[in-house]
């Protein structure tokens, strides 16, 4: 199964570092955040990689050489969200794929859980004390019926971890949604397509998951890593 590796975003929270490089450059412990990620895919049985590039593509293209991974670069020619980078990527997938954010990093006992091929496609996502800043996921029975991003008050206390198993459905399923309000073409609103059809899974998340958002997580992710994997 491929990989799909959203790497496209101007990463302004993480501003003045990416005036210079790429949000999944970032040096963490000595290498790219791009290459833990990618080690952890690899750990985690995948090989095969799509990434979606825009900004400062080219230094992604000299990372996937320089580290030697099995990467397809597609230019996201225009930065218009999350569903339009996936959207990007159709012609470079072929059946069904995984999709992680490049500046998320997953263990690779959890991302083994979405090498699934059943029909069905799945959203990592864990219990948080703090749910109304992310996307609220209400499942029933295993199945996740809607996301509701970012609620003014928690709609539930599962959140989505932005890393998805899909089927080519998402494809079609992008090809009907809109521009939201602030310009962009949501995964979320292809994935509730799929979520009134039952085609939306749940995997829970049980080991680790780093989101390396703004500047003060750059040290508290390579610190996490250091006492992780220090005896390893």
């Amino acid at each position: 199964m491929q990989a799909v590796i959203l790497a496209a975003g101007l990463g302004l929270r993480m501003r003045p570092i990416t005036k210079e490089l790429p949000k999944p450059l970032i040096s963490v412990n000595g290498k790219p955040f791009l290459w833990h990620l990618l080690k952890s895919m690899r750990e985690a049985g995948f090989e095969d990689f799509v990434v979606v590039a825009s900004y400062k593509l080219s230094m992604i293209e000299e990372f996937v050489e320089e580290y030697g991974f099995n990467a397809e670069i597609v230019d996201q020619k225009e930065v218009l969200g999350t569903g339009h980078a996936i959207a990007s990527a159709e012609k470079a997938v072929d059946g069904d794929f995984s999709v992680v954010m490049s500046d998320n990093l997953y263990s690779p006992l959890d991302i083994k859980k979405f090498k699934k091929i059943d029909g069905f496609n799945y959203i990592g996502g864990i219990l948080h004390k703090n749910p109304q800043n992310y996307g609220n996921l209400l499942c029933k029975n295993g199945f996740v019926e809607r996301i509701v991003e970012k609620p003014p008050e928690k709609v539930s206390d599962f959140i989505n971890t932005g890393i998805y198993k899909f089927t080519p459905e998402i494809f079609d399923a992008m090809k009907k949604v809109e521009k939201s309000p602030r310009g962009e073409y949501e995964i979320t609103d292809a994935i509730n397509m799929l979520c009134d059809e039952k085609k939306v899974r749940l995997i829970m998340l049980e080991d680790y998951w780093i989101d390396m958002g703004v500047p003060e997580d750059i040290k508290k992710t390579g610190d996490f890593l250091k006492s992780r994997f220090a005896s390893k």
